[in-house]
């Protein structure tokens, strides 16, 4: 291929990395390509300019069509762009672009990682006419025509000869060629790219709307501030006291409603249990076990109640919330069906004034566990119980995490099983 073939030159300033000049119509330097009319390649040889929509040799897909000039060049500048990106802001600025299929292709052929491309469209120059004619007699003659041929022909650039060798050949189809097909999708991909502006123009319009609403909205906490309301027409009715009351309403509504499917913890209220409140909260969050006993004489109070929040998944977001106790004094009847999980101690004093006092009975409705130095043997009543062992070594604290792994992995198992309801 020539060197002043724009795809030649294209490639070769790429690799190089020497710059590409834009100017517009009054030969002024822009920055932007839809701005330019012409591209120029310039070095200490020699210039060329080219109409930024100067057709190229490089074949769209299986189409009889090639790229433009300035279509390359673009998807030179947004390389470093998703799929998406690319197709929107192309279809902005009205720049044809690269077909999907096309485009690690012609990357690849224009930064130099390949050599050559099966879509570029060979096209021998005048100037050659007589060699080709004499390439096609040798392919007809005797080997030394063909030799005494290319003799004459030795002036000529190499890559003129592989030019015209290459426009002889005819390229098999492969798997690659069939699944590219012979139909553009330009035209879906410019209407996708339409859709996708006015869902933007819409969101931005409606946020607006919504802000210029709110701007307008009195605020009753200011003075002389007054709120519409059905009831103000009454006699003595204060303004805004139904919208106060219903907007109460609906917040202790949904505060009821979303409290009332968290699922609640048990734990034992003896101070040698080695779960209890000073410690549970560090040992299911951070899953580290630290000894009651440490934390108490730190001096910390004792906590009534606490909040344990898990996530679900190691890159989720959102924290599941689990209530925890040691007692159940302030449990209502309908809560004990938020009741999930139960850390008991061995002694069956702990279900005294339960809903379910016997330990068969409990653990037929919540999930339990009882926790032990991994040296321990289990006591004789928890052998008989319905009740998961979670063993602890003494020494070892890196290896608390897959005991509350376990822990976590189970109860959750239980609670898909029997409590589908509850927010876990």
């Amino acid at each position: 291929m020539s060197r002043n073939d724009p795809l030649s030159l294209l490639r070769e300033f790429t690799i190089s990395k020497k710059p590409i000049t834009l100017v517009d119509s009054s030969g002024g330097l822009v920055t932007e390509l839809t701005d330019a009319s012409d591209v120029v390649f310039a070095d200490d040889r020699q210039t060329f300019t080219f109409p930024r929509s100067t057709p190229t040799n490089y074949r769209r897909g299986a189409t009889d069509e090639t790229y433009t000039l300035e279509t390359l060049l673009f998807l030179l500048q947004r390389a470093h762009k998703s799929v998406s990106e690319y197709n929107l802001e192309g279809a902005q600025k009205g720049i044809p672009i690269v077909t999907i299929l096309d485009k690690r292709l012609v990357l690849d052929y224009l930064t130099g990682a390949t050599a050559t491309s099966s879509s570029i469209v060979y096209q021998p120059s005048e100037t050659n006419v007589h060699a080709r004619d004499d390439v096609v007699d040798d392919q007809q003659d005797h080997p030394s025509k063909r030799q005494k041929t290319l003799a004459q022909s030795g002036h000529a650039d190499e890559n003129e000869i592989l030019r015209l060798i290459i426009s002889k050949e005819r390229l098999a189809r492969t798997t690659a060629s069939v699944l590219r097909g012979n139909k553009s999708f330009a035209n879906i991909q410019k209407v996708g790219a339409g859709i996708l502006l006015k869902s933007k123009s819409k969101d931005e319009k409606a946020a607006a709307v919504a802000a210029a609403a709110a701007a307008k909205k009195p605020d009753s906490r200011q003075p002389g501030a007054t709120v519409p309301s059905s009831t103000s027409s009454r006699p003595g009715a204060v303004p805004g006291a139904a919208v106060s009351r219903s907007g109460t309403s609906s917040s202790q509504s949904k505060s009821k409603s979303s409290s009332s499917r968290i699922p609640i913890i048990i734990i034992p209220a003896a101070i040698t249990s080695m779960i209890t409140m000073y410690n549970i909260k560090q040992f299911l969050e951070d899953q580290v076990f630290v000894e009651s006993q440490e934390l108490r004489n730190k001096g910390g109070a004792k906590p009534n109640r606490l909040t344990v929040e898990r996530r679900q998944k190691p890159n989720e977001t959102h924290k599941t919330p689990y209530h925890v106790l040691d007692s159940t004094d302030n449990l209502r009847p309908e809560d004990w069906d938020r009741v999930v999980c139960v850390f008991t101690t061995g002694a069956e004093w702990q279900f005294k004034k339960w809903k379910w006092q016997k330990p068969i009975e409990l653990f037929a409705h919540v999930k339990g566990f009882y926790v032990k130095w991994a040296d321990e043997q289990s006591k004789e009543s928890i052998k008989t119980w319905n009740v998961e062992v979670l063993n602890l070594n003494r020494s070892r604290r890196h290896a608390d995490r897959a005991v509350v792994t376990e822990f976590w992995d189970k109860l959750q198992g239980w609670c898909l099983a029997n409590k589908p309801t509850l927010a876990y």
